[in-house]
């Protein structure tokens, strides 16, 4: 037995989230309860040995300790809140500044781009991890919305799997009793002009329809995947409450997409943050969306202990909510200790509802709060338009 051996054993079973967009309406049945170690135990089988993951992994993966380094006052109304016009004719891959707009792509690959004709990736020497601001932001809150805000926030989080049942996606987050009834929405895989959302602004369309603000931010500028060429994914913010203080945040490990044949991709993994109000002061929320391509953790490890280095370089003592696709299969995952371990809390373990959020049977998605006390939530499973079933967490700001 070894750690290739476990590794190949875990790419055979796992369901990644960056498969192809599937057809609304599933077959698939996502569990209401932990699936009781089926997935471990496929992979005993396929080694004839105990599971235990994390012994495949380096014991640094594990260690972080949270010292806080300062609390940076919020930046203010973004620079250009004025949203974008529906159109998809400008501003989207290959009209696209990718050296501002978007992450370094870090790749020893080079490849002919069939549609621009430009050698990618295009140069770009800025250095991994990277603060770069919001790539499209807007706000829809009317004139004479409030100016106090409560204490109390509803936070829902979904993996929208490339915003691909866009209409019936909305149509759940809006009209949904729980869903609908949300502060603010983190969501990842939304889709910018692209093939499979109908080439639309996903992000825009639903600030408009719940009267809000967002904030997007590409993760990657999909390059073919077996579609048209033109639009990018990534992370994006929606919030009843205006949004300040937003911005992208780089990683400096992942997996090498753009290297991919099936999926290339410009870009980097990226996780996106705003300040949101609540009560007499700002909460800091950030929609994740970690590594699909790491058998272990280590990359996503490395990616979790930048969000905490950048919360504790600017957020370190305002409450915070981190939520999205963790990707993380087994429960003691090097990316989910560095939270649990550094004072933040499992909102749906707390509430005893750490069952699959996923098609594959497995948990990848949470919500992980500091500084609050959870009053409710749930996954909503019954919701079948994406591969990942949404989440929502009622908090209080902790006294």
């Amino acid at each position: 037995m070894n750690r290739l051996t476990l590794g190949l054993a875990v790419l055979l079973i796992a369901c990644g989230d960056d498969s192809a967009p599937v057809d609304a309406g599933r077959d698939a049945v996502m569990p209401d309860a932990p699936v009781d170690a089926s997935f471990d135990s496929a992979i005993d089988t396929a080694l004839d040995a105990p599971m235990d993951p994390s012994r495949f992994v380096d014991p640094s993966a594990y260690e972080y300790d949270w010292v806080c380094s300062g609390e940076v006052a919020p930046t203010g109304t973004l620079p250009d809140m004025e949203p974008p016009t529906e159109d998809c004719s400008e501003g989207v891959w290959p009209d696209l500044d990718v050296t501002t707009l978007a992450c370094p792509t870090v790749t020893d690959v080079m490849r002919d781009d069939p549609v621009s004709g430009l050698t990618l990736p295009l140069d770009d020497e800025r250095e991994l991890p990277l603060e770069i601001p919001v790539s499209e932001s807007g706000s829809f809150i009317p004139a004479g919305a409030p100016t106090t805000w409560p204490d109390t926030l509803r936070v829902v989080a979904w993996n929208m799997e490339y915003s691909s049942n866009l209409d019936a996606q909305i149509d759940s987050l809006v009209d949904d009793p729980e869903l609908g009834a949300a502060d603010v929405y983190l969501l990842s895989e939304v889709d910018r002009c692209s093939t499979r959302n109908g080439v639309r602004r996903a992000a825009r369309l639903l600030a408009e329809r719940v009267q809000g603000a967002y904030v997007y931010g590409i993760e990657f500028v999909e390059l073919s995947i077996g579609r048209e060429i033109g639009g990018d994914t990534g992370q994006a913010i929606v919030s009843r409450r205006p949004i300040t203080g937003a911005s992208l945040l780089c990683h400096s490990s992942q997996f090498d997409w753009f290297e991919s044949e099936r999926e290339p991709r410009l870009g980097q993994r990226v996780v996106l943050h705003a300040d949101i109000p609540a009560g007499d002061g700002e909460v800091r929320v950030w929609a994740v969306h970690l590594e699909s391509n790491d058998a272990f953790g280590e990359l996503r490890a490395v990616q979790a202990k930048e969000l905490l280095d950048a919360s504790q370089a600017s957020a370190c003592d305002r409450p915070q909510i981190v939520a999205g696709d963790f990707n993380a299969w087994y429960d003691t995952a090097p990316e989910l200790v560095v939270f649990k371990a550094n004072g933040f809390t499992d909102a749906l373990a707390e509430l005893g509802d750490d069952g699959s959020t996923h098609d594959s049977g497995r948990r990848l998605d949470y919500v992980f709060t500091r500084g609050f006390d959870i009053t409710d939530g749930a996954v909503l499973r019954e919701i079948r338009t994406s591969d990942h079933a949404p989440m929502w967490v009622d908090v209080r700001v902790s006294p």
